[in-house]
């Protein structure tokens, strides 16, 4: 009986964890133009590069807060060193990867996003990433934390960054 009690505990607890933590959430949705490979092959080893990540919709009925974002696969030879929001602003959404000092998105203050219901939000999530050495493999899978109502949620969205090593780029100015 002891055992039977605590057994059931146990599948409640984990029922109740589950429903609280939400991770299996789908009401994001990430712009088709993120969804392409992009890359930059003129990296250095030292330097730094913001790392453009999906601009968001959602896709439900109701809105959101997205409440942050990041790299889940970072390959050797790259490494965050941090996250910033980013306003598209009537620019449109940037692809890709830009070297830290040549910004092209104005900072957005703040961490967290509000995405209405059927809507798209103007700002989106950049990583920024040191390159430590020769690079194997892409940056790969955003994942995202969102409160929806009372509960919170992950998602994953495909996102695909290809960074190597190549002769620098002149700069401009």
């Amino acid at each position: 009986m002891r055992h039977r009690r605590r057994a059931l505990l146990l599948l409640l607890t984990a029922a109740l964890l589950t429903s609280c933590s939400g991770s299996g959430g789908t009401a994001l949705e990430g712009d088709a133009k993120a969804s392409d490979l992009a890359g930059y092959d003129h990296a250095q080893v030292g330097k730094e590069y913001w790392v453009t990540m999906p601009q968001m919709s959602n896709k439900s009925g109701k809105p959101l807060t997205v409440l942050s974002a990041e790299i889940a696969h970072v390959p050797a030879g790259l490494r965050i060193t941090g996250y910033r929001v980013a306003d598209a602003g009537t620019g449109g959404h940037p692809i890709g990867v830009i070297p830290v000092g040549a910004d092209s998105a104005g900072d957005h203050k703040g961490d967290s996003i509000p995405v209405t219901a059927h809507g798209m939000s103007s700002l989106y999530y950049e990583a920024r990433v040191k390159v430590t050495g020769a690079v194997h493999g892409d940056l790969s899978t955003c994942r995202y934390e969102y409160r929806q109502g009372s509960a919170t949620y992950h998602q994953d969205l495909g996102c695909d960054t290809r960074i190597r090593l190549g002769t620098a780029l002149p700069v401009e100015g």
